[in-house]
């Protein structure tokens, strides 16, 4: 059993621990406002994440990248396949 990346005997010291320093009164009270802080947390970032996929047009900065690409790579073979260009002096030198 694995929960949220601590296993059995690690959330059994974290127990035993709680009860050590805390006390068994107290420890369901802060049990309980721990789990609220998570769930507030998670919801949290949860509504974050979904409100910048939902205010970023993906699909248009995708595009835009890939003609960018498309553009920058024609003209790289563009400008290897001219005749003057710095590439072809090089192997008329040697």
């Amino acid at each position: 059993m694995d929960f949220m990346g601590i296993g059995f005997l690690e959330l059994l010291l974290i127990l035993i621990l709680g009860v050590i320093f805390i006390g068994p009164d107290k420890l369901p009270e802060i049990a309980a406002k721990a789990g609220q802080l998570f769930r507030s947390f998670k919801k949290a970032t949860f509504d974050l994440s979904k409100s910048i996929t939902e205010e970023l047009p993906t699909k248009d900065i995708m595009d835009t990248l890939t003609q960018e690409i498309v553009a920058e790579t024609k003209a790289e073979n563009t400008e290897k396949s001219r005749p003057g260009s710095s590439s072809n002096e090089q192997v008329h030198e040697q």
